[in-house]
């Protein structure tokens, strides 16, 4: 079992490792890159590469060294790098005398787990909004019918006219968000006017300014869920040049949020022939329907076809090896108990493992469930699979036989 050293250790072996040049393995996903600790600054830690390594944004790494003979590890942030140097968070801790058998990935990019609960699957990964609506029957305004969607719908669309030139509501039940101005809603739940509209504009409350998306709100949604900040810059100066020349003034995207999970959305088109901009009043007509519409849609049974995805979208895997893996999930989710056995699906891209699996650790915290699950059968043409993906091709075993990589390329003072 992997033992904690305490803070006096820890700053000792880091202070030895920068002055005797000590090769440290990093570990990114299934890249293996070798590097050298050349300075020590207040919170990080500035590792130069031996070999080359592809990173691009800040990812989560693991860190290998051996210390008078010991093998120690590390995990953290590598948050940017620069000229062939890597820029780290000083590690929370450092564990040495491992004796797992098989290296654990952060979470690698395009993997997901699903597992079997009473025949029922469970989703894990699935993508939600930063906020959550409030599990309250909305103020019905006059003419909208609650439990009749069609005549909802249909006065919609009517009271829509009266300021708008086109009026659309898309729904994610069949396909997932694909534009910018898509993902930037699924991934906040909150309202995209463009041209934007600032928070201060004269005549929005305050509920319709909390949930208004800013340009700095949106380029930060998108780089969460992976993209780039030029890319994202790049989008937005894309959609103001495509307005001017379909002669658009506004278009305006509000999405449909049940609980934290984004249904689909709404959305309105302004043409130059209307005023430029969307009265506040528009906005905050168009945010109270789409409670209206997501509490008709919760009362007529839309959302009951896939309750597990709704309960199980703030799951997450957060690690994962040869031998097993660790999840968590939100406390109102299944219950599972130490030594339950269950089937797991490991999604590999393309591709998927199965194993049949046994629950060796549960803990919990405030919010979330957090179980250790070790696989207890497993085709070895699976298992071949799994170790490629996780480890590369050129994995042979467990840490401490494998070593550190490949030491050659090094000069022969590095070694």
């Amino acid at each position: 079992m992997a033992n904690e050293l305490n803070r006096i250790e820890k700053e000792f072996i880091l202070k030895t490792l920068l002055d005797n040049k000590t090769v440290i393995e990093v570990h990114i996903g299934s890249q293996r890159v070798i590097s050298v600790l050349t300075s020590i600054r207040p919170g990080i830690l500035f590792l130069e590469l031996k070999s080359q390594a592809a990173v691009s944004r800040p990812i989560q790494a693991g860190f290998y060294f051996r210390f008078r003979g010991n093998p120690m590890t590390f995990k953290s942030t590598i948050t940017a790098k620069k000229e062939g140097v890597l820029q780290v968070r000083e590690p929370k801790e450092i564990l040495r005398d491992l004796s797992r058998g098989f290296e654990r990935i952060l979470s690698p990019d395009g993997i997901r787990v699903t597992f079997l609960v009473d025949g029922t699957e469970v989703e894990l990964n699935y993508p939600k909004a930063e906020i959550e609506d409030r599990k309250v029957p909305p103020s019905l305004a006059a003419g909208f019918d609650a439990a009749r969607i069609a005549d909802l719908l249909k006065s919609f669309r009517e009271r829509s006219h009266e300021f708008a030139s086109e009026n659309k509501i898309i729904m994610f039940r069949e396909r997932k968000p694909e534009t910018f101005e898509e993902r930037v809603i699924a991934a906040s739940g909150k309202i995209l006017v463009l041209p934007f509209m600032p928070p201060e504009t004269p005549g929005l409350n305050s509920i319709i300014r909390e949930r208004l998306l800013t340009e700095q709100d949106s380029v930060r949604a998108e780089t969460n869920s992976g993209g780039e900040v030029f890319t994202a810059l790049q989008h937005i100066a894309a959609i103001n040049d495509q307005q001017k020349q379909r002669g658009v003034s506004a278009e305006l995207y509000c999405p449909v949020l049940h609980e934290s999970y984004v249904a689909g959305y709404l959305y309105l088109l302004r043409s130059r022939e209307l005023t430029p901009q969307f009265d506040p009043k528009v906005v905050e007509f168009v945010f109270q329907f789409s409670r209206v519409l997501a509490y008709s849609l919760m009362m007529n049974g839309y959302f009951k076809a896939e309750p597990v995805k709704r309960e199980f979208g703030a799951s997450e895997l957060l690690d994962i090896s040869g031998s097993g893996l660790l999840f968590g999930y939100p406390k109102d989710g299944p219950s599972l108990l130490l030594y339950s056995d269950i089937d797991l699906t490991i999604h590999l891209g393309d591709s998927t493992v199965t194993a049949k699996s046994r629950v060796m650790r549960r803990y919990a915290d405030n919010e979330r469930v957090y179980l250790g699950v070790r696989f207890m059968d497993m085709s070895l043409e699976d298992m071949e699979v799994l170790f490629q993906r996780l480890y590369g091709r050129d994995y042979v075993g467990d840490i401490d036989n494998k070593g550190l990589a490949d030491l050659s390329i090094l000069p022969e003072s590095d070694r």
